[in-house]
Order: structure tokens, then sequence, then C-alpha cells
């Protein structure tokens, strides 16, 4: 496994350890006092700073994104559906994991099995976006395989983009859905210093801390430092959910046409997996009675996960002048996940006695990212070109061991814990090797009133797995042309309609029946659109689109086989407003309506039966008024309303049909109160402490999350 991996060192710059140690052993000058004005994050020159996709935002409405055009781009200037979560939704919400962050976001699920403490489900548009669409600083996270899953934590993020349908012209392999950009909290030249501390439900206590500011008179260098720590049970018996989270950060800007911005971070979860229960009991009837959601269906002692998770990196910016820039983006990542559970795998003839089986699994992921990207500026007659010419590169070093055995049976609904944990084989020992290199072109033409976007990309995927156990190697290598073009005409009265068509290729790894490798998988989408944005406060999007998944694997029912005939539909309508009214009430509205089918599979019964974990209807409201003079001011009152409508799981009827899973509506709240540099938070989510099944898959269901309440103290100084 030798790769350039051994080389890296050659790669950062020489002076990013350095950097690195300033910024940890700095923190005595984050002392120094200072007005806490809000500024744009990247800007130190006295003049109105310009919209920034990374810089932090007042409200739920982004200006301007980086995400899926990579350059600083208004948000109605970009032909597809984006929708950003910011760090003021964030912390209005009290969002404490992903999942939650995309509640009111259309046309995304990030709760797609309810309650689950160890890594983040995501589906967009229908299709799952966890092992190929996660970003972070437009960088990618991989997970091949499932190996190892990540849980990015929101205090560390400005924002959260999701970026709606195809995306390989500038992400390389990625899947149909789209992906989701975490945008993380970056030095600020002026002073930020926070402290919080939260107690809740489930025993929770939560302590958080945001120090940032220049660390120099001139103010060319900046630093950040962003943590938490966690210790909490949860709603299920035996099961805790703590982290430990440490971001620092630094920006050296000598000059206004030079930026370099360190980015790093250290995170720790100790948690257990999440539960499955027989579907007699949660969406069918059982003589016994329903079965608990607090029920516990592991072993105390054993089941156990745990995440390791590092990353180090920078961002470096050069403007020759007013017309080129050159930018390279690098990080340096780990992840390592030691996942041991004990699950329910049947349920016996009494109906309350659960089958059970041990599954354990150690996996790792060493990575490496980089992008580099010159962009250049031109008029050619009527026309401005901002183009932009990269090249990116990935180098993925992946390890799993799986085991695979019997447990012990358990009565589900007098639990009696203690039975010994048998020894469970070795079925799985893989070390892989994942290599990718891209080469990019975009134009963004602006003419007038008109915004073209034409896009190409060429891919070439190198991939190599060492098979421990019997000593085979299996390699393959896939090339791929994915395009896109699009087009909005933006009106004087903030008006925006847009159309685009979009690509998106990713490798699928294995060979069929006869031994030939699988070709990547593919998938295209149609979209047509109108945004809306008469001012920096409001935006609205409407949009509706034509998604196909083509060649993804299924596995015949006779010869249990993987064949490569999966194809699958998703068409639908998305529409979300973000506004400020009245100089105080900010309003998320958004709905879904989603319909999503599978039009090829190996298995002829699947064919014609819904897109799994699907809601056809969608809908959310959040609105939060801050009060501003008179004798409530400093008083906040949030509310929310969430509708996720009927889905179907992975999961069969005995007439071979799709299993149904109910709707549910989900109320949140929020009360806040300002007091100088004091702020009290009173949060609830299900406020109404709604019991649901929230999927169904094989021959279980999981349950969503209970009413859960939270009090904080935040001091500002």
């Amino acid at each position: 496994m030798n790769s350039l991996r051994d080389n890296r060192q050659c790669i950062l710059p020489s002076s990013l350890a350095v950097a690195v140690a300033g910024v940890l052993a700095s923190p005595i000058l984050y002392a120094q006092e200072a007005n806490i004005t809000e500024l744009d994050a990247i800007e130190v020159s006295a003049d109105a700073a310009e919209p920034s996709g990374t810089a932090p935002s007042d409200g739920y409405t982004a200006e301007a994104t980086v995400t899926g055009t990579k350059t600083t781009t208004n948000v109605v200037e970009t032909p597809q559906s984006i929708s950003t979560v910011t760090a003021d939704q964030i912390e209005d919400q009290n969002a404490a994991n992903l999942g939650e962050v995309l509640r009111y976001t259309a046309g995304a699920r990030g709760e797609t099995f309810g309650f689950e403490p160890r890594t983040t489900f995501l589906r967009i548009r229908g299709f799952d976006v966890a092992t190929s669409g996660l970003f972070r600083d437009n960088l990618k996270l991989a997970n091949p395989g499932f190996a190892a899953g990540y849980s990015l934590e929101p205090y560390g993020a400005e924002r959260i983009d999701v970026l709606k349908g195809p995306s390989s012209v500038l992400y390389g392999q990625a899947g149909p859905g789209g992906l989701v950009n975490y945008v993380s909290k970056r030095p600020t030249f002026d002073t930020r210093r926070e402290v919080r501390v939260e107690s809740g439900t489930n025993d929770l206590v939560q302590g958080h801390f945001d120090i940032s500011g220049a660390v120099n008179d001139s103010d060319t260098l900046a630093v950040r430092l962003v943590g938490l720590v966690r210790d909490s049970e949860t709603q299920v018996d035996f099961v805790n959910d703590d982290r430990k989270y440490l971001a620092p950060s630094l920006t050296w800007q000598p000059t206004d046409a030079t930026r370099l911005t360190v980015l790093a971070h250290w995170q720790y979860d100790d948690t257990q997996p999440s539960q499955r229960y027989p579907l007699q009991g949660t969406l069918e009837p059982n003589p016994n009675g329903p079965i608990p959601d607090n029920r516990f269906t592991g072993e105390p002692g054993y089941d156990a996960y745990e995440r390791r998770e590092s990353a180090i990196g920078y961002e470096f910016e050069h403007r020759i002048n007013d017309q080129i820039v050159l930018r390279q983006n690098v990080r340096d990542y780990r992840n390592d996940v030691d996942d041991q559970t004990i699950y329910t795998t049947g349920l016996l003839a009494d109906q309350r006695t659960i089958t059970r089986s041990r599954f354990d699994s150690f996996g790792r992921i060493d990575g490496l990212v980089m992008d580099n990207q010159l962009q250049l500026t031109a008029q050619a007659g009527a026309a401005e070109h901002t183009v932009l010419v990269g090249l990116d590169h990935q180098d993925i070093d992946v390890s799993s061991r799986q085991f695979f055995g019997a447990a012990s049976n358990l009565d589900i609904y007098d639990p009696v814990y203690g039975a010994p944990v048998p020894d469970a084989p070795l079925f799985k020992d893989e070390d892989g090797q994942l290599k990718q290199t891209g080469i990019y072109l975009q134009d963004q033409i602006r003419v007038d009133r008109w915004t073209v976007s034409l896009g190409g990309r060429y891919d070439v995927a190198r991939s190599e797995t060492l098979n421990n156990l019997t000593g085979a190697t299996a390699s393959r290598e896939d090339e791929a042309f994915t395009g896109r073009a699009g087009a909005s005409y933006q009106f004087a009265n903030g008006f925006a309609p847009y159309v685009s068509y979009m690509e998106s290729f990713l490798p699928t790894t294995g060979t069929d029946a006869a031994g030939n490798p699988f070709e990547p998988e593919t998938a295209h989408q149609y979209e047509v659109g109108v945004k809306y944005q008469p001012n920096t406060d409001t935006l609205v999007t409407l949009a509706w689109f034509d998604l196909t998944r083509e060649d993804y694997l299924t596995t015949n029912p006779s010869t249990f086989a993987n064949e490569q005939k999966g194809e699958a539909n998703s068409q639908g309508l998305e529409m979300e407003a973000r506004t400020r009214l009245f100089h105080g009430l900010d309003v998320i509205a958004s709905y879904s309506y989603t319909d999503a089918e599978i039009t090829s599979a190996s298995n002829p019964v699947e064919e014609g039966e819904p897109l799994e974990y699907t809601p056809e209807h969608e809908a959310a409201l959040w609105g939060k008024y801050n009060f501003r003079g008179g004798v409530l001011h400093g008083l906040g009152l949030g509310a929310g309303v969430r509708y996720i409508g009927e889905s179907f799981g992975a999961a069969f009827n005995a007439d071979n049909s799709a299993l149904e899973v109910p709707d549910v509506t989900l109320v949140d709240a929020a009360i806040t109160y300002d007091i100088g540099q004091v702020s009290l938070g009173l949060h609830a989510q299900n406020l109404l402490d709604e019991q649901y099944v929230a999927t169904a898959f094989d021959s279980s269901g999981t349950y969503g999350t209970r009413r859960e309440v939270t009090g904080s103290v935040t001091y500002r100084f």
C-alpha cells in the first residue's frame, strides 16, 4: 500500500505544523479587549465586504455560496437547487447532530432511521448520500464500503450547504441525490468569545466554547478555537452519547491579495448502536403489547461504538491581479471506528423472544484530498466570463475487519441481561486503496441579466483491494466524463427562473457471476425552477426535478448474485422559503413532493415499487421572533412543526407489497432571553412527545427520537 501518503509532508507547507502549534499554544492572546462587532471573516479592508460563501450570516438567509460552483456566487445565479442552514438557525433550533440540522430543509432527510446516535444516514431526493456525498469545506470525506461513519459536529459549522442533484462535474465520484457540504468556522479578525453550558433530559451535561480574534496589531494573523464536551444518556437504556470535539484554526493574511487558512479538528465519540425491533410490536400488532422504545436489545458492557477522528489541512488563495486567482485546498484526515453490537434478527413463535446475532466491525480510513484551482475573469464583448480550471486528487487507504456470529436469545418484554457472548469468526478482512484524479472546467457567463453555467470533467479512478483471508487481490480502473449546463435570468424585482442538466458517476466494486467487473453507476437530472431574492433577508426557491439513477447493483433472487440491472427514478417538486419579517421574525418554510420508484431490478417483484425511506410528502414551518425594545426586549420565542408523510421501508408484506410506515407530525419549540452579555435558552424537540416508527427494513422497525428538553446559559465577552 505504498502511495503518495508516505510523501505527504512534501505537499503540506513547511509552516503548517508551526501554524497549528501557534493556535493551540496561544489562547492567552484571546483575552485582549475589543468591541464585539460582526464582520466578514475574510475581509480586513475598510471597504464594504462582498458576500462570502464561508463568512458568518445574520439570520437564516445566505446571499452567496461557494458550494455548487467553487466560486463565490450569488445564490440566485446558481442554476441548481441549494439550501443553506446557517449557524444562527443551528443555534436557534439547538441542533445537536447533522440529522437535526436538516429537519427543515426541503428534499433532504437526515434522520432516515430515526433515533441513531452513531452516525448520520442522509438521503437527498430519495437517494443515499451518506457514503459518497459528505464534504467538509468542499473536500470529500470518503467512506468506501461504509467502513466507517461520520457524525459532523454542528457547533463547529458556520453553515451547512445542501446541493441537490448529481454533482460530479466539480466534485468527482458522487451519488445521484447530491451532497452536503459542511463549512467550518474560520478565524475572524474581530473578537468573538463565547462560553456555553447546557443541561437537559437524559442526564445531558454539555459545555461549548468559541474564541476568535486577531493576534497582532497589523490584523494579518487571526486564530480561532472551537470546542465541545458532552456527557449524556439517551432515550434507550444503557446507550450513552458522549463526545469531545476541538477545532483550532488560523488565518494569515499578509496582504489583501494573499491568504492562508489552516483548519484542524479532533473528535472522539463514545456511544452504542441504535436499536432495531421486530415488526410485531412496532408497526404490526403483538399480543404482548407494543415494544417499549427505551428497550435495549444488546448486552450491557459489550455493545460499544467508538469513533476517533482527526484532520488537518489548509486553504491557500493568492490573487495575482483583478483577473487571476490561484487556490489550493488540502486536507489530510483519519477516521477510526470500532463498532460492536448484538442486534435483533427475528422473533420466535411466542411473540416475545427475539433471536440475536453478534456483529463487530473495525474500520479505518486514511485520506488525503487536494483541489487546485485557477480562476480567470475576463470580458469578451458584452459577456463577462468567470472561468474555473481545476485539478483535484484523492488518495484513500481503507481497512475493514468484521466478525459475525450467533448470540443468545432475549425476552424483549422482560429482558434478563448477562448471557455470555460467544466468540464470532472473522468473515471479512480487507485492505483497500482508492485513487482518483479529475480535471474540470467551468465557465460562468454573464450577459446583461443572463447567467449561463457550463461545465465538464474527466476522471480516472483506480482501486485495489487485498483480501487478507484468501490473499487474493482485485483491482480495477474507471474513466468517466460528466457534464453540466444551466442558465438563469435575473429580473430586477428579484425573480430568477433557471433550467439545468447535470450528471454524476460512482464506481462500483466487485464482479458479476461471469467474473466481469461492474461498470460505474451513473445518474442524470433535469431541473427547472425559480428563485426569488428581493433583499438579503429573503430567499425563496421553487424547483421541479426529474432524476434517474442507472446501473446500480441489485441481487438476483434465484442465484443471490449481484447484477447491474438497477434503475430508479425520482421526480418531484420542492419549495423552500427563508425570510426575516418585521425586523425580528425569522421564518423557514419548506415542502417536498417526491415521487420515487424502482423502474428496473433483478427481482421483477421490486419493479414499480416506491423507493424505500422516501416520504411522498414532507413539510416544515419554523419561526422565531426576537423582541427588540420595550419591556420584552431580549425575549425570543420560537416554534416549529414538521410533517413526515407516509413512506415505505426496505421490507415487504406477505403478498410482496412494500411495507408502509405511517406519517407523523412533530412540534419543536424554543425560548431565549438575552440579558446583556448573558443569554438563557430553553429548547424542546418533539415537544408533544410523539412515539412513532421511523422506518422498517428486513423484519425490523426503528423508533424516532422522543421529547428532549435542554436548558442553556451562554456568556459572550
